[in-house]
């Protein structure tokens, strides 16, 4: 079997990708407010998949640093 992407190779890469994936995923939630986000995502690290309290928060800060934003085009002014 191919994999298009390489797999994570240990457990912390493995949580720290599913991190990444939940942030992606509930991005436009908290389009100012990555705070909350960040929080969300602990929760969802330590309560669903069992990744221990000490490490969950490092996991979502390094996750956060590979979120990349996402852009809204707004429109021009018209000119008067």
């Amino acid at each position: 079997m191919n994999a298009t992407t390489p797999l994570p190779l240990d457990y912390r890469s493995q949580m720290q990708a599913l991190a990444l994936d939940y942030l992606q995923a509930h991005q436009d939630e908290h389009l100012c407010d990555n705070e909350n986000l960040a929080q969300r995502a602990v929760q969802h690290l330590v309560l669903g998949l069992d990744v221990p309290v000490f490490m969950a928060p490092r996991l979502v800060a390094l996750a956060l640093t590979e979120l990349r934003p996402r852009w809204v085009a707004l429109p021009h002014p018209a000119a008067t």
